[in-house]
């Protein structure tokens, strides 16, 4: 009898240990998924991106020495690219929209500025898109800014003479450069780069494109110096050759053709 009752204590014994078991396996269970669920990433998930090709990385890098920006919200996070422009340079910015498009959720919107255009007395409207953020794009940020403070500078790369294509300067041209048809020839709006920076340009242009240019240096009413690049009449020839093939139609006034 004894022995009866001491395989019955031992028994409810190993149930008792059995229940325990049971118990803090749940809870581990229970902790580990409460660290996946904290872990996951909230809101929608952004699809994966084809690897772009060398012609869209090439003209991003014109685009991004013209007026194109890169934006990034945290420093681990993916980057993305912002296209804005005046709505009479429509026909362009579909055409960049066509050359992103795998990258871009909706094609480019009009916005009407809120105040009304000194020069023609009407509200001005613009145009743009952004593409989604992703880590192909990472690189952009990493060749064109720095950080000054909480402030991002945008710079001109130190690989840029090895990335700087006859495509790129295609459209950089498209982006940021004007004709003057009194003295045929080009500039392009460097005002937001320093002077060493448009300076080396300049030497990138000459070196590797064999253009004549020249520094054009100006004030506005903050009488700050704003530096430009004047791509002088004796190169034109030299120019057009070399980017005429991918400058669009309703682009080529740029090149001073109608």
């Amino acid at each position: 009898m004894l022995l009866y009752n001491n395989l019955i204590k031992f028994v409810y014994f190993l149930i008792y240990l059995i229940k325990i078991f049971n118990i803090n396996i749940n809870n581990k269970i229970r902790f580990l998924s409460n660290i996946i669920q904290s872990n996951r990433v909230k809101g929608p998930r952004t699809e994966s991106a084809p690897e772009l090709i060398e012609f869209q990385k090439e003209v991003i890098f014109g685009l991004m020495l013209g007026d194109l920006t890169a934006e990034k919200t945290s420093l681990n996070g993916n980057t993305r690219l912002r296209f804005f422009m005046s709505n009479k340079n429509k026909n362009y910015m579909f055409h960049l929209y066509s050359i992103f498009k795998l990258y871009i959720k909706t094609p480019p919107k009009e916005v009407q500025r809120k105040k009304i255009n000194k020069l023609t007395g009407l509200l001005h409207t613009d145009i743009w898109c952004s593409t989604l953020r992703y880590d192909i794009f990472n690189w952009v940020i990493t060749d064109f800014y720095i950080k000054n403070l909480n402030n991002k500078i945008k710079i001109v790369p130190l690989n840029a003479e090895q990335k700087l294509t006859a495509v790129s300067l295609a459209y950089w041209i498209m982006d940021d450069g004007s004709f003057s048809k009194s003295k045929w020839q080009i500039i392009l709006c460097t005002d937001s780069y320093s002077k060493i920076d448009v300076l080396r340009l300049i030497n990138i242009l000459l070196n590797k494109f064999k253009l004549s240019c020249g520094l054009i240096s100006y004030s506005k009413k903050n009488k700050n110096l704003y530096y430009r690049i004047r791509i002088n009449k004796s190169s034109m020839p030299i120019l057009n050759k070399l980017v005429k093939p991918f400058i669009i139609p309703s682009m080529l006034y740029k090149l001073g053709k109608i």
